[in-house]
């Protein structure tokens, strides 16, 4: 081996052991190049077990210098900072291919980490900030409260709907013909004795074909003197509906065309499904039964 190489070498190795391979990785000739890496290690080598003889010693240790592999992390992760502000140069231009696809390899991960960390950030508070879906009973009762004040007797409509009786025929009109909701099927009137000392209830089951959406509406009307308005000029299934709820409770659907009796006959005394109902003993002179024995 020549002076020149034999200097080259050992200025290549003495630059390597501070953290810059470049001038190693550089040398055109392969013979030399090999020589160098060799010349390396073997340095590197001895400078190690001088550090470790050192140490046993009592006094203290110099400070080691970063090996090359730590070195050549620290400058990828300095490429790769300067990449992710924007300059490129920093990696395109590092002569060494591994080191450079390294850093390459670093960068995507660095972006995909930081875009993952701006989705989460971004997504979080869109989270919280979405309000829940309202169900169809509280769009029915803000549409009811916005178009008739004060017709509701309660904030809670999650099972049920619960008016005041007053304005309920133009309110029944209006979940009809409401395109948001449609209403056009009545499919049940039923009554309710809330106990001797409370009020009859009506019950109205409500459904769209349209939207294929089903609600409940409930009214309470004095057991004194009981009275709701009809609704069956709006869904004519209401006609034998509220006459039903008539003949079995008594309360009357102001408005109805017929409000007459339709299980019992006209001349029967009493509502057999109040809670205070007591079977009248004959009927024309025919003894009404108390029992059904002989029935089945």
């Amino acid at each position: 081996m020549s002076d020149e190489q034999a200097k080259l070498i050992q200025e290549a190795v003495a630059k390597a052991l501070a953290g810059d391979m470049d001038m190693i990785n550089n040398i055109e000739d392969r013979v030399t190049r090999s020589k160098a890496k060799a010349a390396l290690v073997k340095a590197k080598r001895e400078a190690k077990k001088s550090s470790a003889t050192e140490s046993e010693k009592p006094t203290s240790a110099p400070p080691v210098k970063p090996s090359a592999g730590d070195e050549k992390l620290s400058f990828i992760d300095e490429v790769v900072a300067k990449a992710l502000a924007g300059d490129m140069d920093a990696i395109n231009n590092i002569e060494d291919r591994i080191t450079r696809s390294k850093a390459k390899a670093a960068l995507v991960k660095a972006k995909r980490e930081a875009k993952k960390a701006a989705v989460t950030s971004e997504e979080t508070p869109q989270v919280e900030s979405i309000p829940a879906e309202k169900s169809l009973n509280q769009k029915v009762a803000e549409a009811i409260e916005k178009k008739f004040p004060s017709s509701l007797t309660g904030d809670d409509v999650d099972g049920h709907i619960q008016l005041k009786g007053d304005d309920w025929f133009n309110i029944a009109h209006y979940l009809k013909d409401n395109p948001d909701f449609l209403f056009d099927s009545l499919q049940c009137i039923t009554g309710f004795d809330l106990g001797l000392e409370n009020d009859l209830e009506v019950r109205y089951n409500l459904h769209s074909m349209t939207h294929n959406h089903a609600i409940e509406i409930r009214i309470q009307t004095d057991r004194k003197n009981p009275k709701i308005p009809s609704v069956e000029q709006v869904w004519r299934i209401g006609d034998w509906f509220e006459r039903e709820t008539y003949d079995m409770y008594g309360i009357i659907f102001e408005g109805h065309r017929n409000m007459t009796r339709i299980l019992l006959p006209d001349d029967w005394e009493g509502w057999p499904l109040l809670k205070d109902y007591e079977a009248q003993e004959t009927y024309h002179g025919i003894v009404v039964p108390k029992v059904k024995e002989g029935w089945e």
